[in-house]
Formats: C-alpha cells, sequence, structure tokens
C-alpha cells in the first residue's frame, strides 16, 4: 500500500472515531423505554446515564430536569413485568421522587393518561389522593400550570391508542373527591339483540309463571308389624259370591 493510501486511510479513521465521540447524547435517568417502540422493550438504569437514541415521543412521554429526560409513562406496552400501580385520569407525579434528583423543592409536573392505567411507582406523598377498589384517583386541585400543559400533553393518549396493552378494570364510578376528567376506555359493554319479523306472527307470550314447577306428590306408606298383620287375617270375613245363572229367551 503506498503512503498516500496509508495517509488517506488513517485520516478517514481520525475522522468516522471523531464523529463516534462528538455524537450526540441524551442523558436519562430512571427506567424508559429503550427506543420508544413498545418491541424494543425497556431500559432498567436507575441513576442517570446516557444514550445516542433520542427519546421517542419526548414531549409527551417524557419531562426533563436540567437535560435529564425522566419517563413519566404507562410502562406496560414495552413489557413491564414488574410492580404496577393502577391509576385512574390525570393525577400529578414528583420528579425528585420518581429519581434521585437534589432539589429544595419538589418538581411537580403531571400525568395525562385518560381513564385507567398503570405506573410502575405509587402516588407521591404530600399530594391527596383517593383509593377505591385498588385504584387511585387524585383528589386535589388542578393549578394553572396544569390546564396550560393539557392541550399539547393530551395528546399521550393518542400515542398510547395505537399499543395493545392491558388496563386497569374499572367497575365502579370514580369517587366524589376526583374532579378529573372522567372517561372510559376499552369497555366491553354487549348490546342486547333485538328480534324483528315481517310479516310474520307475534312470537308466543312468555309462560306463566306457575308453568314448569315440578309438584312432588309424596305418598306415605304405613307399615304393619307382623302381629297386627296376623289379627286382621285372623278377624277378616271373606264373602261368597254366588253366580246367578240367567235364562236365554225362549
Amino acid at each position: 500500500m503506498s503512503r498516500m493510501n496509508l495517509a488517506g486511510l488513517l485520516a478517514m479513521l481520525l475522522l468516522a472515531s471523531a464523529g463516534v465521540v462528538e455524537a450526540k447524547q441524551w442523558r436519562y435517568a430512571g427506567m424508559h423505554p429503550r427506543t420508544g417502540q413498545p418491541a424494543d422493550g425497556l431500559c432498567h438504569m436507575e441513576m442517570v446515564h446516557v444514550h445516542t437514541a433520542a427519546p421517542l415521543h419526548a414531549d409527551t412521554l417524557y419531562r426533563t430536569r436540567e437535560n435529564v429526560y425522566v419517563f413519566i409513562g404507562d410502562p406496560t406496552p414495552f413489557g413491564y413485568e414488574g410492580p404496577r400501580h393502577a391509576y385512574y385520569g390525570h393525577h400529578p407525579v414528583v420528579l425528585n421522587v420518581l429519581v434521585n434528583i437534589s432539589v429544595d423543592r419538589d418538581v411537580v409536573e403531571y400525568c395525562y393518561h385518560d381513564g385507567p392505567h398503570y405506573h410502575s411507582y405509587e402516588p407521591p406523598p404530600r399530594h391527596e389522593f383517593v383509593e377505591k377498589e385498588d385504584v387511585s384517583y387524585y383528589a386535589g386541585e388542578y393549578p394553572q400550570e396544569y390546564k396550560q400543559g393539557s392541550p399539547s400533553l393530551v395528546r399521550v393518549n393518542t400515542v398510547y391508542r395505537s399499543w395493545s396493552a392491558p388496563r386497569p378494570v374499572i367497575t365502579v364510578g370514580p369517587p366524589p373527591e376526583y374532579r378529573g376528567p372522567v372517561i372510559q376506555v376499552g369497555l366491553n359493554i354487549p348490546v342486547p339483540s333485538v328480534e324483528i319479523r315481517v310479516g310474520g306472527p307475534p312470537p308466543p307470550p312468555p309462560p306463566p309463571e306457575w308453568e314448569g314447577r315440578v309438584v312432588r306428590e309424596e305418598r306415605v306408606h304405613v307399615h304393619h308389624d307382623h302381629c297386627d298383620h296376623h289379627e286382621h287375617k285372623k278377624h277378616k270375613k271373606h264373602k261368597k259370591h254366588k253366580h246367578k245363572k240367567y235364562k236365554g229367551r225362549d
């Protein structure tokens, strides 16, 4: 190999290595989707770490603190198998409780999942929640920051609608303390069938209530002992029947 070709190869290697070193890195804290696609699973590193993959749906699934991305969504579509806590509707999320962030006061964000959903974390302390049938409902007031972020952050429901994931089963209405939106997702309500006949006789009326009942007749058999039966046989008289002869007509 000539010196010129060797110098060109070395230059290309240096440029490639420099490109790898200067590649964009994204900082994460806590569990999060690896790529944002459910089939790619989750990264379970709790401490602050970096990836070269940018967070997918970063504006709806994550909240940021000092350029660190914290995932606050439902991890169920990504194959999460750890402890799950059921929630209903919109509720606060405290970032410094989820991950180890040094702050002087709570960093409060809001989850905008509609209806029943799961999280890997429990309801945060110092916030009012009401539990009903193992489902947590936020019972506090929604501040102005929540209302300002709602128009854009509610798009998280559009993202999750394209993914197949189980949700908590809700069989009763929210408690009166809950002030958030009431939306049921994925209910399977049976629709009654109606049979319509055209040009035919009407169906027969239902049978009366008494029809179809089974009346059981119980017969009581009285058994006499041997002595009574013998005495009865002894004193019983048998009448002899005389057979009359009928003469025929002459």
